[in-house]
């Protein structure tokens, strides 16, 4: 299945920052260390983010209540409402996801469209892709600025797909080249093209 972060929409860094956080936490944390760091995102998201600040705390909150059926989840929010998505391993998990959503200040309504799945399957793989997606991420960011938001990056037990446009055959490089160096990668995929 794998796990992918594409930057590109308006307020997408912030959303993404908090993805990463969440990621990095699951991929090598343990449950007493994971609560600590989504309740510090959680905390961390201010109300002046609007929309984008909302989807991080539910987000937050959505794990530190269960991990595994968090990231089968996909949380959206329009002028207040939060829409959540996807499945979850149990109706009590459901209900307790809605009650987190609303806890958020800000959010004024939650539609809810979660599926029970009682099968769902365990995040420690998916956790160890978003690991590797956060990791990869931040070193593009860290090496070429506003150039990785143009990048989608995708990761499937530590291989890498880098896919996108970028301005020049250097700065394809030093993408490629920052990814083949962050934690957990075993290959990278160059799907990347060169669009002055």
């Amino acid at each position: 299945m794998g796990f992918q972060m594409q930057f590109g929409r308006a307020g997408a860094p912030v959303r993404a920052l908090a993805c990463c956080l969440v990621a990095t936490m699951l991929a090598g944390c343990s449950a007493q260390q994971a609560r600590d760091t989504a309740k510090s995102l959680e905390t961390g998201a201010p109300a002046a983010l609007g929309d984008v600040g909302d989807v991080a705390q539910v987000e937050s909150k959505l794990i530190r209540i269960d991990a595994d059926s968090a990231l089968h989840v996909a949380v959206s929010a329009h002028d207040g409402t939060v829409r959540l998505s996807g499945r979850v391993k149990s109706a009590e998990v459901g209900s307790r996801f809605e009650n987190a959503a609303k806890s958020v200040p800000g959010v004024k309504a939650v539609d809810s469209a979660l599926l029970i799945d009682t099968k769902l399957t365990p995040v420690s793989s998916q956790a160890r892709d978003a690991g590797t997606v956060a990791a990869v991420t931040g070193d593009l960011v860290a090496q070429t600025g506003l150039n990785a938001f143009g990048v989608k990056v995708q990761a499937h037990a530590g291989v890498v797909t880098l896919s996108g446009h970028v301005k020049s055959a250097a700065l394809k490089q030093t993408m490629l080249d920052a990814a083949k160096h962050a934690p957990g990668v075993k290959s990278v995929v160059d799907r990347l093209g060169v669009k002055a």
